[in-house]
């Protein structure tokens, strides 16, 4: 059984309850196209840190957050209970890179085991982990960070100089135009209308 199947089958896990840990744009625009939903049904803020390279800034500056999938009663939207009992993600390989590679941590680039509070039924290793699957996931989640830290870097510069109070849909729009320009080779969406 892949490592995924088997944290999907422990019923001791914590993750799941809270949603993904890491998010990106890419993540964000992936499901958002994939479930034909705008970002703003499946979305939710919460408080940033002053030197999050994610805190979006809204509202002329006096709101700073970070966006990620949103929770529901019992924890990610997206978390599914089986007849079993367990919970598993409804988005299967739809799901953000962070939550596919587990137990591999995004956080430094390179395949580690993450550690997760109230998960019991094993003790997880780096042999459990398929390393080649890993490292391009891992590849392909620096890229995608790298470009969500410039797309909320640049909105930043826009909504602190705009005279409109932008809010968190303004600025999802702005992510799905900024995601497709990435994809096209297109300036940024900024540029376009300049």
């Amino acid at each position: 059984m892949e490592a995924r199947a088997q944290w999907h089958a422990c019923r001791a896990k914590a993750r799941c309850a809270r949603g993904p840990r890491q998010v990106t744009g890419a993540d964000i625009v992936r499901i958002s196209r994939t479930l034909a939903l705008e970002p703003w049904h499946f979305t939710e803020t919460a408080p940033a840190i002053a030197d999050d390279p994610t805190g979006i800034v809204l509202d002329k500056g006096r709101r700073r957050v970070f966006l990620k999938i949103a929770n529901a009663t019992n924890g990610c939207v997206f978390s599914i209970r089986t007849p079993s009992g367990a919970r598993g993600c409804g988005l299967g390989d739809l799901a953000p890179v962070s939550c596919r590679i587990f137990p591999a941590d995004t956080k430094d680039g390179a395949p580690a085991i993450r550690r997760e509070p109230g998960c019991d039924c094993r003790e997880w290793t780096l042999e459990d982990l398929d390393q080649e699957a890993v490292t391009e996931a891992l590849r392909t989640w620096s890229a995608d960070r790298d470009h969500w830290f410039e797309v909320v870097e640049r909105w930043n510069a826009l909504a602190s100089e705009s005279a409109e109070e932008l809010g968190i849909e303004d600025f999802q729009r702005y992510l799905l135009e900024a995601e497709s320009a990435r994809e096209t080779g297109a300036g940024w969406p900024e540029e376009a209308t300049a």
